[in-house]
C-alpha cells in the first residue's frame, strides 16, 4: 500500500517577532564569570572591553555579549566591503545582508539617513549607529521580516480561525493569498471612494476602478517605506490610468450651492464672461453698494480734500426762488 501523505497544515505564522506569551527571557550572566578580554572571532584579536570595540546590538542572540555584535568594528567594516563588491556596487543590499546575519532591524528609511555619512566613519557604522537609537528599540530582523510579508490571507476559513474580519465580498473582489488584512482595508476604503463618486460605472470602468486601487495600494506602502522613485511611479501610472477610464472625484459643495448666488456668477463667468452679455442692466448694482459709496464716503472725503460743500442730494433742500 502506498504511504499516506502527511496533510500539511494551511495556517501561517502571524508574527515572528517573540510576543508576550512566547518572548525570549533576557539571558543573564554573572559579573565573576565576565572574561578579561572579548576576542573577535573573525580576527581572533583581543580587546579589554566590549564599547567602543564591538557593536551594539538589539537581538537577545547577543545578550551574553551584553548586547554587542560578536564581530569588531574593523573586521565589520571589511565584510561591508566584501558584500558591496558581491553585490555589484549595491550598499543597501550589503547592509540587509548584514543585518540578516546579525539579526538586526533593517527598513528603507534608516538606509536614508546613513547614507550621509562622515568620511571618517563607514556607513554600516553609521547605520548601526542609527538603528541601536530608541525609537527602534527591540527591533530585530524578525520585526522587519513582520513589517514586510504582514500576515497574508491564505483563505476565508484562515481569516475565521485568526479572527480576522474580512468580508467574503472583499475576498471575491481582490482575491486571497496576495493581501494582508490592511491591504483589504485600504484596498476596500479607496473602492467604495471611487464607487461613490462614479455610481453608474460599467464593466469596462469597473475593471479600471480595480486597478486604481491596486495602485494606491503601491502608494501607501511605498510612502511607507520612503520609496520615492516606487511612489513617483505608482502615482504617474494612477493619472494616466484615471484619465483613461473616463472617472471623476468626488466633488463635494454646499447642499445649497444652486441658490448661491455668488456659485452662480462664478459658473456664468467661467463660461461666458459678463462683457459679452448684450443686456449690460443683468449685472448692475441691485443691492446700492456703489451708491452708499458715493454718499457716505466718496463725498465727505471730497469736501475735506477740496473744502467743497456738496450736499447729500437725499436730505438736501434747495432755497426756493421767491425766499
Amino acid at each position: 500500500m502506498p504511504a499516506k501523505k502527511n496533510k500539511t497544515s494551511t495556517r501561517t505564522l502571524k508574527t515572528t517577532a517573540p510576543s508576550s506569551d512566547t518572548s525570549v527571557q533576557k539571558i543573564k550572566f554573572s559579573k565573576d564569570d565576565e572574561p578579561n578580554f572579548y576576542k573577535c572571532p573573525c580576527c581572533s584579536t583581543g580587546y579589554k572591553k566590549l564599547d567602543g570595540n564591538f557593536p551594539a546590538s538589539q537581538s537577545e542572540l547577543h545578550a551574553g555579549w551584553d548586547y554587542h555584535l560578536p564581530i569588531c568594528r574593523k573586521c565589520l567594516d571589511k565584510l561591508f566591503e566584501h558584500y558591496t563588491t558581491v553585490y555589484g556596487g549595491d550598499e543597501d543590499m550589503a547592509i540587509r545582508r548584514i543585518c540578516e546575519k546579525f539579526d538586526m532591524y533593517y527598513c528603507e528609511s534608516l538606509l536614508s539617513a546613513s547614507r550621509k555619512v562622515n568620511k571618517n566613519r563607514s556607513r554600516i557604522a553609521t547605520y548601526i549607529s542609527k538603528v541601536n537609537l530608541i525609537q527602534y528599540k527591540d527591533k530585530t530582523y524578525d520585526t522587519t521580516l513582520d513589517e514586510e510579508r504582514g500576515v497574508i490571507i491564505e483563505s476565508r476559513e484562515q481569516a475565521e480561525e485568526d479572527g480576522i474580519s474580512i468580508t467574503k465580498a472583499a475576498m471575491d473582489r481582490w482575491g486571497v493569498g496576495i493581501f494582508s488584512e490592511d491591504d483589504y482595508a485600504l484596498l476596500e476604503e479607496h473602492y467604495k471612494m471611487l464607487k461613490k463618486a462614479n455610481p453608474n460605472c460599467d464593466s469596462n470602468q469597473e475593471i479600471f476602478v480595480k486597478s486604481l486601487c491596486h495602485l494606491n495600494l503601491l502608494m501607501m506602502k511605498s510612502l511607507k517605506n520612503s520609496d520615492l522613485d516606487g511612489y513617483a511611479k505608482a502615482n504617474s501610472e494612477y493619472g494616466k490610468t484615471f484619465t483613461k477610464a473616463g472617472l471623476k472625484t468626488v466633488q463635494e459643495t454646499d447642499k445649497n450651492a444652486d441658490d448661491c448666488w455668488g456659485i452662480f456668477m462664478e459658473q456664468i463667468s467661467q463660461y461666458t464672461p459678463e462683457e459679452y452679455y448684450k443686456d449690460k442692466k443683468m449685472y448692475e448694482d441691485f443691492e446700492g453698494i456703489r451708491g452708499q459709496f458715493e454718499r457716505f464716503v466718496l463725498r465727505p472725503l471730497k469736501n475735506i480734500l477740496l473744502k467743497t460743500n456738496q450736499r447729500d442730494e437725499e436730505f438736501n433742500v434747495e432755497d426756493s426762488v421767491d425766499e
